[in-house]
């Protein structure tokens, strides 16, 4: 189970002549209020501080501090550069450390520590260390979201080392966009990709008694509007889900991919219901085996709690900037206004020969940022563009042939034909809220290129 709050180093440093000096006006060098007072704003984040309780002012102090920054696994480290000082104290703990660091001063003319930032700064660029630079208040809106973002970015990025893909099946319907290799994944990511077959999730789901499955039925007509009789399709379904459910279990796998068409839906029945169950409870699960697509969303499951969408890019109003969003089935019921409007049906047979349940709903409006993990030339980059998911007319759902699919109306910020020529794939991963700079500040410490629309 990875833990769901970042862990922040603290780490305050100063220099040998400055650590107990007092200025020429009597005043002293170190300011112990402004390292409380940014103590404080760091944990009234949401986040967990590992502060180091003593003032780095030499070699050895730092590699003490190093010691409980490892023991603490940290997501990244806060140097807090309280003077000028010096930045040779602290290159071999920062390099020991191995994650990546905030600089951070706060302005003070008595303290001299833009200078020991600018210094420490020019030096860890010198040999290449991960790090951010900032120069500002605690009381600074601004400074406190960049730190913010990059402290998230950051625990995403140490999550992600921690991390098991489960590949369940291979590739979905020629999406080359969804292949990965996955030790290019293991070596810039750190994920471990594990393989699983079909067959596997359907041996697990025949072994489900009977009684489970009706009594699974019987929740899922309390949950939403419109449940399907239990017939054969609908108890396949369920038993896909729960079969799905105990090898993510076994496996430990932190996300998954399921191919599913056309294997699964043309000779057991379609993987849509049990990978909208899943996701209803946060947990995150690709269509098509989609790999690139699972890792965005992913990434997103580590910024937000908000639910997420996977879904095609199904037409584009170019002129009004809007575009709509169809998935296949598999949505999370928390997408809804209302679980109770949210309605379960058959799978069309053209779809999957052997049927299946889907899910179908319109997305809830508000506030949304939508990305994409993908590949250009075997390097990585996320598109990445905000907007806001519209309420439309609900006949509008029967233009695309299937209206008992998962529907998202989203007006874009940004240039529509920017976006056009970023999107490499016909899904794009949607999530509730402004995560712009969170997914900018992942690119940065993932060492990727961002794509902003």
């Amino acid at each position: 189970m990875q833990r769901e709050k970042a862990k922040v180093g603290f780490i305050s440093v100063t220099c040998p002549t400055h650590i107990e000096a007092k200025t020429e006006t009597g005043i002293d060098w170190v300011n112990n209020e402004s390292v409380n007072n940014a103590v404080n704003v760091v944990k009234n984040m949401d986040f967990d501080v590992v502060q180091f309780n003593k003032i780095v002012d030499s070699v050895e102090d730092s590699f003490e501090a190093a010691d409980l920054m490892i023991k603490e696994d940290v997501d990244c480290v806060i140097i807090f550069i309280t003077t000028w000082n010096w930045a040779a104290q602290i290159m071999q703990a920062v390099r020991k450390i191995g994650k990546p660091v905030i600089l951070w001063a706060i302005p003070m003319p008595l303290a001299w520590n833009i200078g020991g930032l600018a210094v420490t700064h020019g030096s860890f660029d010198e040999v290449g260390y991960k790090h951010l630079t900032v120069y500002g208040s605690v009381d600074e809106e601004d400074v406190l979201k960049r730190i913010k973002s990059y402290i998230k970015a950051c625990y995403v990025k140490n999550i992600l080392s921690k991390s098991t893909y489960g590949s369940i099946g291979g590739q979905g319907m020629g999406i080359h966009t969804g292949i990965i290799d996955a030790n290019q994944w293991m070596e810039e990511f750190g994920i471990l990709v594990s393989f699983t077959d079909q067959y596997a999730v359907v041996v697990e789901a025949e072994k489900i008694d009977r009684d489970k499955v009706t009594e699974y039925h019987n929740l899922l007509k309390s949950e939403y509007g419109q449940v399907p009789p239990l017939n054969d399709v609908t108890e396949r379904s369920i038993r896909l889900y729960l079969g799905l459910e105990v090898i993510i279990k076994r496996e430990k796998y932190d996300f998954t991919g399921v191919k599913c068409t056309f294997d699964l839906s043309d000779n057991y029945c379609s993987a849509c219901l049990a990978q909208s169950r899943l996701s209803s409870r946060g947990y995150v699960t690709a269509c098509l085996n989609d790999s690139n697509g699972a890792l965005t969303m992913y990434i997103l499951r580590l910024l937000t709690k908000e639910p997420l969408f996977m879904a095609d890019v199904n037409f584009i109003q170019k002129k009004e900037k809007i575009i709509r969003l169809i998935d296949d089935g598999s949505a999370s019921i928390n997408l809804a206004k209302n679980p109770k409007e949210v309605k379960l049906d058959f799978q069309p047979t053209l779809e999957a020969k052997a049927s299946g349940v889907c899910t179908g709903l319109i997305c809830k409006p508000g506030r949304v940022t939508l990305a994409r993990f993908q590949r250009v030339l075997g390097y990585y980059q996320m598109q990445i563009v905000t907007g806001e998911a519209i309420e439309a007319d609900p006949k509008l759902v029967y233009e695309c042939g299937y209206p008992m699919w998962p529907h998202a109306f989203i007006k874009l910020n940004g240039n529509i034909d920017a976006f056009i020529q970023n999107l490499r794939s016909e899904y794009i991963h949607m999530t509730y809220g402004e995560l712009k700079d969170e997914l900018l500040a992942v690119c940065d410490v993932l060492g990727i290129e961002s794509v902003a629309s």
